[in-house]
């Protein structure tokens, strides 16, 4: 969770698992790899001696950046890569080591991170979302056949089944897995610029440079840079709101549900009440609105992100970096509370 929330509010509403891929140590193994990968790409270009590349390679990968330092610098250079490639350059010697960072700049690092954050993300969410549709299956499996009415605007209307309502509930769900492979696709892409995002420190090489690096991080060169087109970021961060909405809309059915008391529905381990012991609060279906509901909030700074002024944005980069890793943690946390809830229901649908 953001710095200043309470411990509280955190284990409520966060997901350790999730954040910890944003982290910095993270970032910065990112940044290796990236830099790896750019000496490869340099020595195939015939800028680095392909002799001298492994040695480089093995120092960039094994460097280890002093984090408070580069956290310090970051609130002066509004990014961390200037002071992370300082210390990196410092801890580097031989030939070649003058060329790391050649041709790359701050952006093509921290938007190749968050890519590579994101495609963790992704696999994360997708794994804990077949886990919550095999949960619904069972449900309907076990209490599909029970009757229910249907309500529609907030009035009771004709007869269904449980099944018809956990239908409802699964079928959005399965349209956000069905599309997990066009998904990593689409975010999958190698940001590489440069200063201005041409690439012209690299001339005739960007190509070869830049097809390289992509290869050697498994991503996607898409024949340009995009600093300021943030399709692959805005695809995942679509995807986890569509997520995030079905989510809590089960969320709201079941604590509308739990209101009408146990014909409807009958759940197991309710939060309760300082002042009314008797109660048994649906604490995990309200959870699941208001990380909906919270992330929806989100996706407008993401919107607000997308505006870059001219060749690149601080303040757009600075908003995205603020959103985009809360908005995976929130999904994170919503598919855990999904399973929580839908294992929590020990009945759905009418005693017959």
């Amino acid at each position: 969770m953001p710095g200043g929330q309470s411990d509280w509010i955190g284990g409520l509403t966060g997901d350790r698992e999730i954040a910890d891929l944003f982290s910095d140590h993270a970032q910065f193994k990112s940044f290796a790899r990236f830099e790896s990968a750019l000496v490869s790409g340099l020595a195939k270009a015939g800028l680095i001696d392909p002799d001298a590349a492994p040695d480089l390679q093995r120092g960039i990968l094994e460097f280890l950046p002093d984090e408070k330092r580069i956290a310090t610098a970051a609130v002066t250079d509004g990014v961390p890569v200037p002071e992370y490639v300082r210390q990196l350059r410092q801890a580097l010697s031989g030939p070649g080591s003058d060329l790391v960072h050649f041709g790359a700049t701050s952006q093509d690092l921290t938007d190749t991170a968050t890519v590579e954050a994101l495609l963790r993300v992704i696999d994360v969410a997708s794994a804990r979302l077949d886990l919550l549709i095999a949960d619904l299956d069972a449900l309907e499996a076990r209490d599909g056949k029970r009757p229910l009415k249907a309500v529609t605007r907030m009035q009771e209307a004709l007869d269904i089944r449980a099944s018809d309502r956990i239908r409802i509930w699964r079928d959005p769900l399965k349209a956000v897995s069905d599309r997990v492979p066009a998904l990593r696709i689409e975010t999958g892409k190698l940001q590489f610029g440069g200063a201005v995002g041409d690439l012209q420190a690299l001339g005739g090489n960007a190509g070869t440079v830049a097809a390289t690096i992509a290869d050697k991080l498994g991503l996607d060169w898409p024949g340009s840079g995009w600093h300021t087109s943030r399709r692959p970021l805005m695809a995942c961060a679509g995807w986890m709101n569509e997520l995030s909405a079905a989510l809590g809309k089960i969320g709201q059915d079941v604590a509308i549900m739990a209101l009408c008391g146990s014909a409807d529905i009958a759940l197991s381990g309710g939060g309760s009440s300082s002042a009314m012991p008797h109660k048994q609060n649906p604490v995990t279906a309200e959870r699941l609105v208001a990380l909906s509901r919270f992330n929806a909030s989100l996706m407008g700074a993401m919107h607000q992100a997308q505006i870059h002024e001219m060749e690149r944005s601080g303040a757009a980069m600075t908003l995205e970096w603020m959103a985009l890793p809360q908005i995976c943690e929130t999904t994170g946390s919503g598919l855990l509370a999904g399973r929580e809830l839908i294992g929590s229901i020990t009945r759905i649908g009418q005693e017959t």
